[in-house]
């Protein structure tokens, strides 16, 4: 809010439409709008070093990249020529000084977590600070390519594609749908998309109908829809892969944690005859103890919040629930969780592994008992992707392919 000229510029979400950026006079109410883009929501504002004054907006719809509607007595063509010398990367100031002449620029991009430099903005000169991942060479990492489809219903997914080196054509698909299901995936370094491909396997991630970035409708249009038609974009977006060519039809294997647990069992519950392996980590299998157990329903709204994302139903809870869908899961499986969970307590993997035993499917299990939501230690990190590669390997990779070779 700019107090000498009484403005303030507001974020307003529009109902059918992405946010739009306005300018508000404070002494009349009345208000200008300022900006808003077509398929994405603003990921950031860009402010003035001294003034505060936006200037401009970051934005994700694809890849990221920036718009300006004041050129900020030349801020905006600095910033401009700080995006040239750094082509190919995602550039953000993270601070000024009070006076505004010095500023720490983070760099970062698809093989790149993140460099951040001082940027002198009187003499225009960067300096290289400091690199949160010096033992990565970018050199050796693998691009991701972003990409989208419209559904039968209208909506526009977006995906990002991270091929394994000098590889494009038909080859063994990991799917990994994000968790949330109220989040994003953001072109850029994806741990889990670099060790995949890195190990021969095409990794496919999707902005499914539900996440944020992309306009409230796009977000309430996963509401009640976990089981549903957010399963159904992740479904289509692998038959738009296997479409152009990318993935093998028969070499398919989904792996997501958190919300994305859940997709990693329910899409082959859904959609039995398309994958030949599913992994659930960390994953939420049984949604009517989601109002028992675990911090959501600790937390403030947190029972409103799961009203109205899943609702209290019974009959549709278990509909929508793997663990009471187990009779359709006709693969191999792997089922990853920590002890500390308290997001997705470990009784969600517990129940589910209890029913697929006594089903005697196929499943392989990792708990960890001192882990939580998610592995952070390098020793559980270490044994979770050396069992994951190995299953894997064992079924979509070339294990899998010389299983097949010899019974052929």
């Amino acid at each position: 809010m700019d107090l000498e000229t009484s403005e303030a510029y507001l974020e307003i979400g529009r109902e059918g439409k992405t946010e739009q950026l306005v300018r508000m006079q404070t002494n009349n109410d009345e208000y200008l709008p300022v900006f808003e883009d077509n398929i994405s929501d603003f990921s950031g504002i860009i402010y003035h070093p001294t003034s505060n004054k936006p200037l401009g907006v970051h934005l994700d719809p694809d890849y990221p990249k920036e718009s300006f509607f004041d050129e900020g007595d030349g801020f905006a063509a600095y910033f401009r020529g700080l995006k040239k010398a750094f082509e190919g990367y995602s550039i953000r100031f993270t601070s000024f000084s009070s006076d505004g002449a010095l500023g720490v620029l983070k760099v970062s991009g698809d093989r790149l977590p993140g460099d951040y430099f001082l940027a002198n903005l009187t003499t225009k000169k960067v300096d290289f600070l400091i690199s949160s991942s010096e033992w990565l060479d970018p050199k050796q990492l693998n691009p991701m390519q972003a990409d989208a489809f419209i559904t039968e219903d209208g909506f526009r997914i977006g995906t990002y594609l991270t091929f394994p080196r000098d590889d494009k054509k038909t080859l063994p698909l990991v799917v990994i749908p994000h968790g949330g299901p109220h989040s994003r995936d953001y072109w850029g370094y994806h741990q889990d998309a670099q060790i995949l491909s890195q190990n021969g396997y095409l990794v496919l991630q999707i902005n499914f109908r539900g996440s944020t970035g992309y306009g409230d409708h796009f977000y309430d249009a996963g509401r009640l829809e976990w089981g549903g038609k957010i399963q159904r974009d992740i479904f289509d977006a692998v038959h738009w892969a296997i479409e152009k060519g990318y993935a093998d039809p028969e070499r398919i294997c989904i792996f997501g944690a958190s919300f994305g647990g859940y997709s990693a069992l329910m899409n082959p519950i859904r959609y039995p005859d398309l994958y030949q392996c599913a992994i659930g980590y960390v994953g939420v299998y049984d949604l009517e103890m989601m109002y028992k157990k675990g911090d959501i329903k600790r937390r403030d709204r947190g029972l409103a919040y799961l009203k109205r994302e899943l609702s209290k139903d019974k009959d549709f809870l278990k509909k929508n629930s793997p663990v009471h869908n187990t009779s359709k899961l006709n693969l191999p499986l792997m089922i990853v969780h920590g002890k500390r969970d308290e997001r997705a307590p470990v009784e969600h993997a517990e129940l589910l592994l209890k029913q697929l035993k006594k089903e005697n499917k196929p499943v392989k299990s990792l708990i960890i008992s001192n882990a939580g939501h998610g592995f952070y230690s390098e020793e559980n990190n270490l044994q979770f992707y050396t069992e994951l590669l190995r299953f894997l390997d064992q079924h979509i990779g070339v294990g899998a392919s010389e299983q097949q070779s010899s019974q052929g």
